[in-house]
């Protein structure tokens, strides 16, 4: 396989451990939001659909997108958003109508007659090469961005009107945001220093950066949908920025040869560059939008 086709894969597995995050949940969100258990859908569905570990049979027209992770997803009728598919089979049958996109990390099957108004991705993802011949360091980072993305779902799941008034004007008031953002960050990683010796000290900081990271996230998901900012959704948004976010982070680690200790110092000083930029952006705009409440951000 080639060398960069294998990093761009990598980078996709950090999806794998949504999973793990939805085995702690003990809550029942929404009847649109289904772990560890199929879903049919036979009545007209006016929200999204999202199923972790089970399939989705959708026999009827949903106004939503419809998003399956380890699990086949059937499509039988008009689906008014994007399918996102992870780690499984997506089926397409025959004269159904896909406003949105189609993204499937997996098998992608579609009748002839059938509509995608959308873009259309499909990688066929072989889940077992990608965790041979790779570090601790890249594995802990891979675990990391895979936290952030099954926390991010799950979030934007139950604040999906927030996050959206927080996406819409991200790209107003950068600076500022950015200079709110630093002062909180800074303050508090003098606090944890101070507190070390507290388990949970670290663990709140590590939360924080996480929380941060799916704003910015989400911003860099806006840039890339500018031009469809109306018709992509908040999900794809947060995914696509995401899984970007994560090559830049994991990809060069991949490719800096053994014992090359000049350009792993050149690669952490870029990383925590990126890494704390991200979370002044992403605390700034949740403290400058009062964490999606300031409606007035649309006007």
């Amino acid at each position: 396989m080639n060398r960069k086709i294998k990093a761009i894969l990598v980078s996709l597995l950090f999806i794998l451990f949504i999973p793990c995050i939805a085995s702690a949940s003990q809550f029942d969100f929404s009847n649109r939001l289904v772990f560890f258990e199929d879903k049919v859908i036979k009545h007209h569905n006016m929200g999204n659909v999202t199923v972790v570990i089970g399939d989705a049979d959708i026999q009827t027209n949903i106004n939503g997108s419809v998003i399956v992770v380890f699990g086949k997803a059937s499509i039988n009728g008009m689906i008014g958003g994007d399918i996102v598919s992870v780690f499984g089979d997506v089926y397409i049958k025959d004269k159904s109508l896909i406003q949105g996109n189609v993204v499937s990390l997996g098998k992608l099957k579609n009748d002839n007659d059938v509509i995608i108004n959308g873009t259309k991705v499909n990688i066929d993802v072989d889940i077992i090469s990608m965790f041979k011949s790779h570090g601790i360091i890249i594995n802990g980072l891979i675990i990391l961005s895979l936290i952030t993305l099954a926390a991010g779902l799950i979030l934007i799941s139950i604040f999906s009107g927030r996050y959206r008034v927080m996406s819409y004007k991200m790209s107003k008031g950068i600076s500022r945001r950015m200079i709110m953002g630093g002062l909180v960050v800074i303050g508090f990683t003098i606090i944890v220093i101070f507190l070390l010796f507290l388990m949970v000290a670290p663990i709140f900081y590590v939360l924080l950066l996480m929380f941060a990271d799916i704003v910015a996230s989400i911003f860099v998901g806006t840039l890339i949908f500018k031009e469809n900012y109306d018709r992509t959704t908040i999900y794809l948004q947060f995914l696509v920025g995401q899984i970007l976010v994560s090559i830049l982070k994991i990809v060069p680690l991949i490719l800096i040869p053994s014992g090359s200790y000049t350009a792993m110092l050149i690669y952490g000083i870029c990383f925590i560059i990126l890494q704390y930029s991200m979370a002044f952006f992403g605390i700034g705009t949740i403290i400058d939008t009062g964490f999606g409440k300031k409606t007035n951000c649309y006007k």
